[in-house]
């Protein structure tokens, strides 16, 4: 349905619509500028100096795209792209395209997508695949849309790829699919179960978390299970990203539309919503919150808890990330595409 597809347009939408946060540095304000040229005045231009320079605007990047601060995004990726080194240059050609799709230049930004899939680093290569994918749903090319995504989680599986968010980006678009194709409770079960990636993501990016809840209030909503959906959803807009995506509570008024032209939902939750102690904090380490879906279950067994920590924890490096990513792989690959009966 239209509105699955709507609601979930984080990663590709236009917004106009800019979210201050003194604790990032995305703005016009000149002090990423100076914080740029201490550093460089601090080190010596050596490959290692820029890895850790580039990791740091790379960082900066994400979160101007994520709360769609697309001046301070095209600020950063053109320092990026600015760097005597070809990998920045690289991304900081990824994250500029990435800029310009936002605010509809989408024949500029694809051919930049184009040029980073086939010469960027992989890790760039699978996501400049999978935001391909995303232009491809946008323009309701569900087919291109799974071939993009197959082959973007098929990058993301390499080892060398730090392909996490490619896989959970990959895959959320692929429950999309389904949705559109009428399969809504195909398209809940594929987008709980990612759950676990969710997790890992969101402890970098907290944006994925509440992005996921909107979603998963808008998969919820369309099989009935409104209470559930709402409950939901108010993680999403008591986030700081909110006001960035009027989309979300365009949600809310969706889902209230449902509750008053329908009975109540005769679903439960598994277990309410409750805050946990998260089981991998050092006794140093103590996160700000904490919450655990429990509702994430389906056809009565459950899904192993989510528990994403709003900041504080470092995601558990290496292993886990990597069995995520092959488990949700091999799942994918095991089946066919949904099957289109327009």
């Amino acid at each position: 349905m239209q509105t699955a597809a709507k609601t979930s347009r984080f990663l590709t939408g236009s917004s106009k619509v800019a979210l201050a946060d003194s604790e990032i540095v995305v703005s016009r304000s000149g002090l990423l500028q100076r914080i740029v040229a201490s550093r460089l005045a601090q080190i010596t231009y050596s490959q290692e100096s820029f890895a850790k320079l580039t990791t740091e605007l790379v960082h900066f990047s994400e979160q101007a795209f994520a709360r769609r601060d697309l001046n301070a995004l095209e600020d950063i990726s053109r320092i990026l792209m600015s760097l005597p080194a070809d990998a920045a240059r690289q991304i900081g050609s990824y994250y500029y395209a990435l800029g310009i799709n936002r605010k509809g230049h989408r024949d500029e930004a694809e051919a930049l997508l184009e040029r980073i899939a086939d010469d960027g680093p992989i890790t760039y290569k699978a996501r400049a695949i999978q935001t391909l994918g995303a232009n491809q749903l946008d323009k309701g090319q569900l087919d291109d849309t799974l071939r993009f995504q197959l082959e973007a989680l098929r990058l993301a599986s390499d080892r060398n790829a730090n392909g996490g968010q490619t896989t959970l980006l990959a895959h959320w678009e692929m429950s999309i699919v389904k949705s559109l194709d009428g399969d809504h409770k195909g398209a809940l079960f594929a987008l709980q179960s990612l759950g676990p990636l969710v997790n890992l993501i969101a402890r970098e990016n907290p944006f994925y978390l509440y992005a996921y809840c909107n979603d998963l209030a808008v998969g919820l909503g369309e099989l009935g299970r409104v209470a559930e959906a709402e409950a939901t959803l108010r993680i999403a807009l008591a986030s700081p990203y909110a006001a960035a995506y009027p989309n979300w509570a365009e949600t809310r008024l969706e889902l209230e539309a449902k509750r008053t032209s329908a009975t109540p939902s005769v679903v439960a939750f598994n277990r309410p919503i409750e805050v946990i102690p998260a089981p991998q904090a050092q006794p140093s380490q103590k996160p700000n919150c904490v919450v655990a879906f429990w509702w994430l279950g389906v056809k009565g067994t459950a899904l192993q808890t989510a528990l994403i920590p709003f900041a504080g924890l470092r995601p558990r490096a290496g292993e886990a990330r990597r069995e995520i990513i092959e488990v949700l792989g091999r799942s994918i690959r095991s089946r066919a595409p949904p099957v289109r009966t327009d």
